[in-house]
């Protein structure tokens, strides 16, 4: 009898979400209360480790000694529709979002909204404004890969009218100011890849744009928009935590964690090089993405030091012929 299905991709000893790093929310389907015990299921696969960001499910992460820390999901609730929804929102943030509405459109045009499938040349100019702000932000680039763009292309195709995606364009006079690429499922819609023009901060693109996506949502029977884990702060601003999901690391066997596993800094570094082996599989990649990232980390923290950033990434190229 079939009890469930965990949805996972493996590189050597660890598990990660299916598509990891595209992957917001993750987890077993199964029925609730199925009482599958994740480290055993590690076990029984001959995996060492799971690393999970948005891992949703009653009990999934009640082992609180794999190292999982609580989060929540955010999500903005349209079902009343969109005045409902703003009616419970901060007056003075929406107040204030209107105030720079109305000095953008003063200062450089008539700002149009479109939230519509994007086609080829579109998409691709979206990725490539992500992967700036990435390497401005110094960043591993997910895109260098390959794959991960060649997945937003085929979801562009999709042609079911209740599914795929959908970009969100902000336009001022004739320049974007701001776009997100985000995914539509029936009546749910996740907000994905937001890009902005830095040179229109001051009018706060982004925050016009997810208003306008949030009520052109509504109008079209839209009546969740999720905004992935909590972590960045202006995400309270639109949304409300909703489910409780889980980030961090289950191991096949949690009583052998030591306690470096659980050090911030560890575990942050962690996940940064767990994203570069998600779009790297294979080793050669790995180690370009490891350079790569110790070079952002150069950029970043200058006082680091050469000898020190040959040595973080020797180590993490090394960790990355042991998994």
């Amino acid at each position: 009898q079939i009890v469930g299905f965990l949805p996972h991709q493996r590189r050597g000893g660890l598990l990660q979400p299916l598509g990891a790093p595209m992957s917001d929310f993750h987890g077993l389907i199964a029925e609730v209360g199925a009482g599958l015990d994740l480290s055993a299921l590690l076990r029984q696969i001959g995996a060492e480790r799971a690393r999970v960001r948005g891992l949703i499910g009653e009990g999934q992460g009640d082992g609180a000694g794999t190292g999982l820390s609580l989060r929540h999901a955010m999500a903005s609730d349209l079902s009343a529709g969109f005045e409902a929804y703003a009616a419970g929102r901060n007056a003075s943030f929406l107040k204030d979002k209107r105030r720079r509405r109305r000095a953008l459109e003063r200062d450089h045009g008539p700002v149009i909204f479109s939230f519509e499938r994007p086609d080829p040349e579109r998409l691709d100019r979206i990725i490539e404004d992500k992967r700036r702000q990435l390497h401005r932000t110094h960043q591993y680039d997910i895109f260098a890969c390959g794959w991960t763009g060649a997945l937003l292309h085929r979801l562009a195709e999709s042609t079911d009218p209740d599914f795929g995606l959908r970009l969100a364009t902000l336009t001022a006079g004739d320049v974007v100011v701001a776009a997100e690429l985000g995914l539509t499922s029936g009546d749910r819609h996740h907000l994905w890849f937001p890009t902005y023009n830095t040179s229109y901060a001051r009018y706060s693109p982004g925050s016009l744009m997810t208003l306008d996506t949030l009520r052109m949502a509504a109008e079209q029977g839209i009546r969740r928009v999720d905004f992935g884990p909590s972590e960045e702060a202006y995400k309270r601003d639109f949304a409300d935590p909703a489910e409780p999901v889980f980030e961090g690391l289950i191991h096949a066997r949690p009583d052998q964690v030591s306690g470096l596993d659980r050090l911030p800094g560890l575990n942050r570094l962690s996940r940064r090089f767990d994203r570069i082996v998600a779009c790297e599989p294979g080793l050669m990649g790995q180690v370009r993405g490891t350079s790569a990232f110790v070079t952002a980390m150069g950029r970043r923290h200058p006082r680091l030091g050469a000898g020190l950033g040959l040595t973080l990434g020797l180590g993490l190229s090394l960790s990355a012929l042991a998994d």
